[in-house]
């Protein structure tokens, strides 16, 4: 996630930029594990930044913990020459974190991408470039790592497109009526049994990784969602959740293919309700009928839930379709194209053909002219070779929306937002480039 209201006209060259790993003081005996001070005052930098209280030590070590598992680099600014009585100058008046994970770009394909999160600029010093030093110095390490695409989740929409980035997945809030249960058309199949949130160490990450492989949009899940699968991180806080509940989908030959994590509201709520606070399913036989479990609590009135698919069989798989409400839709995942070629080599197409590609890239990562050629439904993109016309002109972030297929060509030409060459230019471009059902991604980061 990332949240700053920046907007740089000059240079922070007067500030300082460190880039490091979360530390740990030397074990002493049994105590409780911490985090080295600079550790601790980039994670106060990060909570101010989003304007929630601090965490407490242990908070942070647990915390910090997941960052070193995941691979974060951290960057912190510091402006050692503020005036008094300001902050202390170890603290940062900037964050900023990069790690990487693989993004499913269909037909089961995983992408190495560099992901993007926890970027905060201090209010006190907006519009002095730290933003755009912090992103162009990361993309800068992503390209010369030859990551091909970068990512990131937006908490404010209007920031990341002047960087290259374009919305490419979105994901909708529902609430279900359960009152009376929730009557599914389907005959159940295998059983959902209620579980130890801590017995899914294991399990949780092993039915991610199946469904990440088989969910185009898809990106990998850092540790932090094993802790909270495990009931060792609340949902705001870093510490033990002795709310949360879990259950498990069995197959009829007794294999695990989904699971389930969740919370009661309270009996304050109305309707009394439950909240999901995860749904992984590996098949589409678990995600029923763990949707049947939910439906199946006595007295709970209302189910909801945050990471619906926005082509979800939700619907279809009850009686009464009304029973299900989307209350809203959000974006997730934002994508950004450093290196045409193998971004779009890598991804799925709709149908075998060819198309001329201008990409404009105010960084200059991606501009240029590509030809792109896909049989077999394999793609072979170059450089154009010579000036001619392009079939498709578009700017950076726009192909960073299309590449999932979540936006398709015609919206975006509707839109008056890219440019074709000819109508069978642009329907050529809707055959290769569209694709079938909606991107999910279920992974905030």
């Amino acid at each position: 996630m990332t949240t700053t209201n920046t907007n740089p006209t000059t240079e922070a060259t007067a500030l300082r930029h460190e880039i490091f790993s979360a530390g740990f003081l030397p074990a002493a005996g049994d105590a409780e594990p911490q985090v080295d001070q600079r550790t601790a005052d980039w994670f106060r930098a990060v909570r101010t930044g989003f304007h929630e209280q601090p965490y407490t030590a242990p908070e942070v070590a647990r915390l910090a913990g997941t960052y070193q598992v995941d691979g974060r680099v951290l960057v912190g600014v510091y402006d050692d020459e503020a005036p008094a009585p300001s902050l202390d100058a170890d603290i940062p008046v900037a964050t900023f974190a990069e790690f990487r994970k693989t993004l499913n770009t269909g037909a089961g394909n995983l992408l190495e991408s560099h992901l993007i999160t926890v970027v905060t600029v201090r209010p006190s010093h907006r519009r002095r470039g730290i933003l755009r030093r912090m992103m162009t110095d990361s993309l800068d390490r992503a390209r010369d790592a030859g990551l091909p695409i970068a990512a990131l989740t937006a908490s404010e929409a209007t920031i990341y497109g002047r960087f290259g980035f374009g919305p490419a997945t979105t994901l909708d809030s529902v609430r279900v009526d359960v009152k009376g249960g929730l009557p599914l058309v389907a005959p159940p199949e295998g059983q959902v049994v209620a579980v130890d949130p801590a017995s899914l160490q294991q399990l949780a990450p092993a039915l991610f990784e199946r469904f990440h492989a088989s969910h185009r949009g898809s990106i990998g899940r850092q540790e932090a969602y094993t802790l909270r699968a495990t009931g060792r991180l609340a949902e705001d806080a870093a510490k033990d959740d002795p709310t949360l509940r879990a259950a498990v989908h069995l197959d009829d030959e007794g294999t695990p293919q989904g699971f389930l994590t969740y919370s009661f509201a309270g009996w304050n709520t109305s309707p009394v309700t439950m909240k999901v606070r995860d749904l992984v399913a590996a098949t589409a036989a678990a995600r029923r009928e763990l949707w049947r479990y939910l439906g199946a609590h006595d007295l709970v009135e209302r189910v909801e839930y945050g990471a619906a698919a926005p082509d979800d069989a939700l619907p279809w798989m009850i009686d009464d379709p009304r029973r299900v409400t989307v209350t809203e839709t959000e974006d997730l995942l934002w994508l950004r194209i450093l290196d045409v070629s193998a971004a779009l080599r890598a991804r799925q197409y709709g149908a075998d053909g060819s198309l001329r590609l201008r990409v404009t890239d105010a960084l200059g990562y991606a501009d240029g002219t590509w030809e792109v050629s896909v049989a077999g439904g394999t793609a072979r993109v170059d450089a154009a070779a010579d000036a001619g016309p392009a079939d498709l002109e578009l700017d950076v972030a726009l192909l960073g929306s299309l590449y999932l297929g979540g936006t398709s060509v015609r919206a975006l030409a509707e839109a008056g937002r890219l440019r074709a060459s000819s109508d069978e230019a642009l329907a050529r471009a809707c055959t290769l480039l569209d694709l079938p059902g909606a991107p999910y991604a279920i992974n905030g980061f």
